[in-house]
């Protein structure tokens, strides 16, 4: 990949990420993210086939980032996450509270999934011993970022109506009676 190729599909997911501050994805057009990015429309369908295959970009993205994250943290994954989100939070409330909300929330569930089982290889922390010592650590890990997924969906639409550290609370109890 080109310099400028990179540079410019960058550039695309910067003003994506910028349009989502202000609409939730269900709205966002083509066209909102051509205008903050300052390009035409062709230059975004040489990169792109529609916002969904963005929205695939932009999660790969976040998927890597939070990966990264994971590797330089030394707090367990629903502390990650549920920090995350907190930062992010406006992103969050566009991405998984639309009428596309969805697709959004199950790329989610998988990043989160993807997080626990590296997690699980290091750690030995309570999840992730609970993890390693099932038959299928994949689905545990499956089932554990699911609810992490929902309790934050929940979170974000003020359905729970708990502070940050309430929802710790509230997971460790979940997972640990």
């Amino acid at each position: 990949m080109t310099y400028t190729t990179e540079r410019t599909r960058r550039q695309i997911i910067q003003s994506f990420m910028h349009v989502l501050q202000t609409k939730r994805f269900s709205s966002i057009t083509v066209q909102d993210i051509c205008d903050d990015a300052l390009i035409h429309r062709t230059t975004f369908y040489r990169y792109y086939e529609d916002k969904y295959s963005l929205l695939r970009d932009f999660i790969y993205h976040l998927s890597e980032e939070l990966i990264k994250l994971n590797k330089t943290s030394n707090t367990d994954a629903f502390r990650l996450l549920v920090d995350y989100v907190e930062e992010n939070i406006v992103l969050f409330e566009n991405t998984l509270l639309g009428s596309d909300g969805h697709i959004f929330f199950k790329s989610m569930v998988k990043i989160a999934s993807d997080i626990l089982r590296e997690h699980s290889i290091t750690e030995n922390d309570p999840v992730s011993n609970k993890i390693n010592q099932s038959k299928y650590p994949d689905v545990m890990c499956e089932l554990y970022a699911t609810s992490i997924m929902t309790i934050l969906q929940n979170w974000i639409s003020k359905e729970y109506n708990y502070q940050k550290d309430e929802l710790f609370e509230i997971f460790n109890q979940v997972m640990f009676g």
